[in-house]
């Protein structure tokens, strides 16, 4: 019954990695940190991605995306930059 349980969890979280996976990246598919700090065509890779509030983030290398975690209003800036 705990085998049954842990693959059932298992397959759960699979699922919900491979919806996040095949989401399309927001700022298409640039850099989110990079964008946020008004730099454009920084290309985002598949690889280092985040997904808050239902959208997936792409990001340079681990630090931007580090970064963007830890520094208030980094989305803010992002989509105000994006628009302008």
């Amino acid at each position: 019954n705990r085998l049954v349980k842990y693959w059932m969890g298992h397959l759960k979280k699979q699922k919900t990695m491979n919806k996040e996976f095949n989401q399309s990246p927001e700022f298409h598919g640039q850099c989110a940190f990079a964008i946020s700090t008004g730099k454009k065509g920084v290309e985002g890779k598949e690889n280092c991605y985040l997904v808050q509030d239902g959208k997936k983030y792409l990001f340079s290398n681990p630090v931007a995306k580090f970064l963007w975690r830890i520094l208030p209003g980094r989305r803010e800036k992002a989509e105000s930059a994006w628009r302008n």
